[in-house]
């Protein structure tokens, strides 16, 4: 869809109503992005995935594959919010997890995420007020040394337990910005981000310019093993 469209699809959108029970926001809006894909470090456009080997505090390796399927108004608390819809697909007795990730252009941000049991029952629906960081791309970020954090509050929507609402810091710290990563899908000069949360495991990342994340640490360790290209 053109991205005219696209800022009138969010205007109307923004007039739909929130859930009036917890936090929400207008922090929406397309914004026109000229930067091609080779300069981004998580591009995102329909029919891009990222096929991850991910394994968990020693056990067995589980194959999961993150797919963007569509650009969409996030919806429910979310309303107003123009992202793309990723789905992950575990190789596993697990559900699959749908995310809402927005493109500012120098930065892609969480709006939504819901997870799945293997019966596609919803277990939790989580929100993002105002939203999660997943990359910053911003000049002032992009050296090495560069420290800065973000707080969003995190509004978990549980069909038996029902609502929680937790605010959380999280502090980024870029540690390289050309360290060479081998996996599976090929040999990668990667951004390094080291990201600090509160009441939650620290975590590591790597990421390739016009591929996405190559590798993750933290609760568990996920390597790229194969990505395509629409």
């Amino acid at each position: 869809m053109p991205r005219n469209l696209l800022a009138v699809a969010g205007a109307i959108a923004a007039l739909a109503a929130c859930g009036d029970d917890a936090p929400n926001d207008m922090d929406s809006g397309v914004v026109a992005c000229e930067t091609p894909a080779a300069q981004r470090y998580l591009p995102l456009e329909v029919g891009r995935s990222w096929t991850y080997a991910t394994s968990d505090m020693g056990g067995p390796t589980v194959v999961k594959t993150s797919t963007v399927e569509i650009l969409e108004d996030v919806g429910e608390r979310k309303a107003g919010n123009i992202a793309y819809r990723i789905r992950t697909a575990k190789s596993s007795t697990v559900g699959d997890v749908v995310s809402w990730q927005e493109d500012r252009c120098t930065s892609i941000i969480r709006h939504r995420e819901q997870n799945y049991d293997i019966n596609d029952v919803l277990l939790t629906d989580q929100f993002y007020v105002p939203s999660k960081l997943r990359v910053d791309e911003t000049p002032d970020h992009l050296r090495v040394g560069a420290t800065w954090t973000t707080a969003y509050t995190e509004v978990e929507v549980d069909p038996v337990l029902g609502t929680r609402t937790v605010s959380k810091d999280e502090t980024w710290t870029i540690e390289a910005l050309d360290e060479s990563v081998t996996t599976a899908a090929g040999t990668f000069s990667c951004l390094k981000v080291n990201k600090v949360t509160s009441g939650a495991a620290n975590k590591r990342y790597w990421f390739a310019l016009g591929v996405g994340k190559i590798r993750e640490e933290g609760e568990a360790v996920e390597t790229l093993t194969a990505f395509t290209v629409p």
